[in-house]
């Protein structure tokens, strides 16, 4: 069951991220030079050139931070659940605001920088709602079960 709560989420991110850039190919090839443009193609481009390196990275987090944060947080109350999200939802938000600061031309004006890292901070909730709701739905005869109170046996 650990084994398919580590690559079972992670595939079904990475084959919704595969279906976008798969149907965009044909309007807009991804090239190495695409890369770096600071547009939402580019991020497609990079995607579609390194998605082992990606694949393998995302494995990695999987087992090494997801995994256990989700053991933790699916046996506590809503109020860890909703620090964790919001601390999810900021790691987010910096992640993407960093790379689009470093992916940013000055010269283009704020504009592009703030529409990059709106689009990073949607992809990266979108690949992470889809995670936990992967695992939730792995885990929810055993999060149940956990919650039910066992029966108290008759006095015979």
């Amino acid at each position: 069951m650990k084994l398919l709560k580590v690559l079972l989420p992670v595939l079904i991110d990475f084959g919704v991220f595969w279906a976008v850039v798969y149907f965009n190919m044909p309007d807009h090839p991804m090239r190495i030079g695409e890369i770096g443009n600071g547009n939402l193609y580019s991020l497609m481009a990079y995607f579609s050139l390194f998605w082992t390196l990606l694949l393998a990275d995302g494995v990695l987090t999987q087992y090494l931070i997801i995994i256990p944060l989700w053991n933790w947080v699916k046996h506590k109350g809503a109020s860890a659940r909703f620090i964790a999200g919001g601390c999810i939802a900021l790691v987010c938000i910096l992640f993407a605001g960093a790379l689009s600061y470093i992916i940013w031309l000055p010269e283009d004006g704020y504009s592009p920088l703030f529409s990059f890292w709106w689009y990073m901070t949607e992809i990266q909730a979108v690949y992470w709602i889809v995670n936990f709701v992967v695992l939730y739905l792995l885990d929810r005869k055993r999060i149940s079960a956990d919650s039910e109170p066992a029966e108290p046996e008759a006095a015979a």
